[in-house]
């Protein structure tokens, strides 16, 4: 699909991209505290911050009341720019003070009489409505399989468009009471980042240096090189964004930049629709000039052969698989490209980069735990493209070029990985049969570090000298570095870290910047990596493998944040199989009600509960600005490192996928328990979020154990499995029969009934308002989890909900039993869970819960703006808040060792919200906080020792994985919800 072509983009019911900032006054901002960093020394790359407001100037009125008037919830947004202006007009007019007061007593007189009663509560708006329009069908299995609601899977019907618009507008009702919040919570992201972030710089061999940057106001970034003092802006993605040719789309983002080796040009792809198809263009550097040839439907992964005019590329089919490896000579017909490969298999999915040493582009043809590679030169444009290691079932490869070897990580007969190398001639001398090249595999490969149980080899690194090993064991990371200088594999040390439990990746989280660095350090001794851990900001990091001293080149800025404030930990929770789960916890230390010298001072923390589970993806601590306004509110975040994930090693994923996915649900609700049993938090006052795959354990465990939460939100979730599995034709469902395995196998459907949200809704439960309160947020262009099943799920809830309301109220005891609980699907799976699988059983809350669905515009990522995914990010918070009745503003940091958690009585209500709001206490004993150590004394460009915080997890930060329903690009969940 042609991005020039007319009606190009596809219909939305939220309409074209919106700006979403007003206006931006800058102002000089306060020195910012580092708090506690990695290194002694300040980075010298980063300049001192400034902060923006989100509002007009104070001193301009009439822009300031149109703002208001426009939205009057602004208001809270201009709060302390008025403060700060009433302050220093006392101050250099002292003599008005008095009259200053009598003002002001008037206006909070009137507030205090109007806080000493509850607000109004807005009359509930009537849900939508979706048809009911059975579709049956008999399965493989004999099964009759019934889908009420299977119609809403065409975008194009404008009935399917007028519900999605129905349904964004009742959750806009619904939520409108929260809009000042939603404007607060804005104000607070904003007022942490720096909005003139640069990122760390990279000199390219034309001795220019290249960084990005953001700019304050805008949403996108600006591509910068500088060289003698001078800087160019070469690229703005701001310009692009705002052109005749975009400007109408409904969504952009900058899929990809690569340079060419002699930095002369750029290529860059363009996703105008969020579905991850790049319309690649390409651009001179110096005149600007962007060439007329363009290729469209591409995926991510794109690179320059040595001639700079040979490309690489692969090409998306019609169900969003990489399925062609094409080469495009600059100056010929994109029509006449070169088909290097085509995957027929459906289950396979091809990605492609360089060696560490660039003599090699590599091609991997995978499947979920199946993997093939081949390779070509990047020196010879003509060159053929050559099998390395062929296919064998459930045997992968990962592999590297250095010094006239292939070095290869591979999981053959193991579960861990083990690491060997091989002469790179001969794989690369003669073409053989797949036969004989595992012979010729096994004869010549050469032991570099052999599997052990207990250790996972997650990846590896190449440079001229050195071998750098990314390992994980008991969901710690560490970092072996390798002398390839010295003769055998034994000579090598690990990376010493002062803290106990942190995270790091190879690199930086910008794919353009890891991709400059790849190419520009391979001839080094350095290791640059990226730090952070849930209370330490993102750093990154230079690592000299020879002198072993560590540099900070860049380091994440937060405004006033005091990092001795917070604290993480690692707990341990006992699933019902008896299996030990860990569960990291990062809280506000004087707002953990475990922690009060006075028991029942503090009310029990209301806590988020987050999971993935899948993929066998890491679940990793990093550290989240935004996350702030949550623990200032006195919440304790929390994730369970459920089995599915391969935090604890590939066992521990595979006890979680197939048919032992039900054990990521079970050890979920597990976690949950613990934390209520433990008195971190209680069931009124727990929420839970997980996204993508983790949007199908939030689902599960809704089911399961509806009682058990108050709140549940979830993004893109995918929640039709039995329906999605079955049917081939959408994306990703061939690639994916290898983690939930294919419904066709009569085992695998036993239990994939067991469990699929959308097949195990409980009717009776929802009529009776035993479920929490539950936001689902879904992407319109979503390639992965498709923006129907969100849909379906929320128009099934509130379909089996009025049905069970509708027979009560008519004391009509027939049933149809196509609708009824099915003792083959999972509701067992609640017994299990230590609920109960009696729906007449479950608790019914006090007041009704919500339910409430907003369909984005948007693919899988959500939205790829600095400030429209924060906009985004403070409605769902507003919706977490608000539901669990915790505080509506933050909690000042007093000085003294624990403060308040709750607000002063007079404005009690204020900060409250809904009908059955209450401040629930706990008498608890003091638990001994983790103890610290003291810090040792500094030393010049080393790692200065910081207190033991036991800092531990947060997000979805990995590696790209083709199957994994969260985002196509590495570490960009960080920029969604957390």
């Amino acid at each position: 699909m042609s991005v020039s072509d007319a009606g190009r983009f596809p219909p939305s019911p939220l309409g074209s991209r919106r700006n979403t900032l007003k206006t931006v006054d800058k102002s000089p901002g306060s020195t910012l505290s580092r708090g506690m960093s990695l290194l002694t020394d300040v980075p010298v790359l980063v300049a001192s911050p400034v902060q923006s407001t989100v509002h007009p100037p104070i001193t301009d009125l009439g822009a300031l009341d149109e703002y208001i008037q426009g939205d009057p919830s602004n208001l809270v947004q201009v709060f302390p720019a008025i403060s700060q202006l009433l302050t220093e007009y006392c101050l250099t007019h002292p003599d008005t003070s008095l009259d200053m007061w009598a003002k002001l007593k008037v206006i909070l007189e009137g507030v205090q009489k109007h806080a000493s009663s509850p607000p109004a509560q807005p009359e509930r708006p009537a849900s939508p409505t979706c048809a009911r329009k059975p579709v049956s069908s008999v399965n493989v299995h004999g099964e009759t399989w019934e889908d009420d609601y299977g119609w809403l899977t065409d975008r194009n019907d404008p009935d399917v468009l007028k519900y999605i618009e129905e349904e964004n507008d009742y959750a806009l009702k619904v939520l409108e009471g929260t809009k000042p919040l939603q404007k607060l919570l804005y104000k607070e992201f904003v007022s942490r980042i720096d909005e003139d972030e640069h990122s760390v710089r990279v000199t390219l061999q034309d001795g220019w240096t290249y960084y990005t940057k953001k700019v304050a106001g805008k949403e996108y970034l600006l591509h910068c090189r500088v060289k003698d003092g001078k800087e160019d802006v070469y690229l703005d993605e701001n310009d692009l964004a705002d052109s005749p040719e975009f400007e109408d789309a409904s969504s952009f983002k900058l899929g990809f930049l690569k340079h060419s080796p002699d930095c002369k040009l750029i290529a860059y792809g363009i996703d105008c629709t969020g579905n991850e198809r790049n319309s690649v263009y390409f651009m001179e550097v110096d005149s600007r000039r962007v060439l007329d040839e363009r290729i469209e439907g591409v995926y991510e992964d794109l690179e320059f052969a040595q001639d700079n005019e040979s490309v690489y590329y692969t090409l998306l089919d019609e169900c969003e698989r990489a399925y062609k490896f094409m080469r495009h000579r600059l100056g010929t017909k994109v029509e006449l490209d070169d088909l290097l490969y085509h995957e027929e298999d459906e289950m396979f999915f091809l990605a492609m980069t360089k060696t560490s040493d660039g003599e090699y582009i590599r091609l991997s043809t995978s499947a979920q735990i199946t993997s093939e590679t081949w390779c070509i030169s990047t020196s010879e444009p003509n060159a053929p493209l050559r099998l390395l290691f062929p296919r064998r079932d459930k045997i992968q490869y990962t592999c590297e070029s250095h010094g006239g070897y292939f070095y290869i990580l591979t999981n053959e007969e193991t579960k861990n990985n083990w690491l060997f190398r091989i002469p790179a001639k001969i794989v690369l001398a003669s073409d053989v049969s797949a036969d004989d090249r595992w012979k010729q595999l096994e004869e010549h490969r050469e032991m570099v570090i052999e599997h052990r149980d207990f250790v996972l080899i997650e990846g590896f690194q190449l440079r001229r000298k050195h071998l750098i090993v990314l390992e994980r064991s008991n969901c710690l990371q560490n970092v072996r570095i390798i002398d390839l200088s010295r003769e055998g594999f034994n000579s090598y040390h690990y990376i010493s870290f002062g803290e106990t439990v942190y995270s790091l990746w190879p690199g930086t989280i910008g794919e353009e910047e890891r991709s400059r660095a790849k190419a520009s350090q391979f001839d080094t001794t350095t290791f640059r990596f990226t730090y952070t851990s849930l209370v330490q900001p993102k750093q990154v990091v230079d690592y000299d493998m020879n002198t072993r001293e560590m540099q900070v080149v860049y380091e994440e800025h937060i405004s006033g944040y005091d990092q001795n404030l917070y604290a993480s930990r690692r707990l341990y929770a006992t699933s019902v199989d008896g299996t030990t789960v860990p569960v990291s916890l990062v809280y506000r230390r004087d707002l953990l009600a475990l922690n009060a010298t006075d028991p029942g001072s503090i009310p029990i923390n209301p806590c988020l509960l987050h999971a993935y589970g899948a993929y066998g993806c890491f679940i990793n601590p990093v550290f989240s600005s935004a996350r702030l306004s949550l623990l200032d509110r006195g919440f304790v975040w929390a994730t369970a490192h459920v089995r599915g994930g391969a935090d604890l090693g590939n066992g521990w994923y595979e006890e979680g996928k197939l048919g032992k996915k039900p054990n990521t649900f079970l050890d979920f609700c597990s976690v949950a328990e613990y934390l209520c049993k433990e008195g971190y938090t209680s069931p009124e006052r727990l929420a839970i979020y997980g996204r993508s795959a983790g949007g199908l354990l939030i689902g599960a465990a809704l089911n399961m154990r509806p009682e058990l939460f108050a709140v549940a939100l979830t993004e893109v979730p995918f929640v039709d499995v039995v329906n999605t599995m079955f049917d081939a034709s959408i994306p990703w469902t061939a690639f994916e029969w290898e983690e939930w395995g294919n419904p066709t196998d009569k085992a695998i459907y036993d239990v994939m009934k067991t469990y699929c949200p959308y097949s195990n809704i409980r009717g009776e439960a929802l009529a009776k308002n035993a479920y929490p309160h539950v936001l689902v947020v879904g992407g319109m262009n979503d390639p992965r989890v498709a923006f129907f099943e969100p849909l379906k799920f929320v128009a099934k809830m509130r379909g089996e909900r009025r049905r069970w309301l509708a027979k009560d109220a008519a004391k009509n005891t027939a049933t149809d039993s196509s609708h009824e609980p099915n003792p083959d699907h999972g509701y067992f799976l609640a017994a299990m869970a230590g609920g109960t699988a009696v729906d007449a059983d479950l608790p019914t809350r006090p007041t009704p819960s919500d339910l409430l669905l907003r369909i984005e515009d948007s693919g899988h990522g959500s939205s790829s703006g600095q400030y429209s995914f924060l906009e985004n990010l403070a409605f769902e918070y507003a919706f977490v808040i608000s539901r669990l009745n915790a505080q509506a503003t933050e909690t000042a940091h007093d000085g003294s060792n624990h403060g308040h958690a709750h607000p002063p009585p007079s404005l009690k209500h204020q900060v409250s919200f809904g009908p059955g709001s209450s401040a629930l206490r706990r008498s608890t004993s003091r638990d001994g906080e983790d103890k610290e150590k003291g810090s040792a004394g500094k030393t010049k460009r080393r790692f200065k020792k910081r207190p033991d915080l036991g800092d531990v997890e947060e997000r979805e930060y990995r590696h790209k994985n083709k199957g994994d329903r969260g985002p196509s690009n590495l570490f960009q969940w960080v920029q969604n919800f957390f």
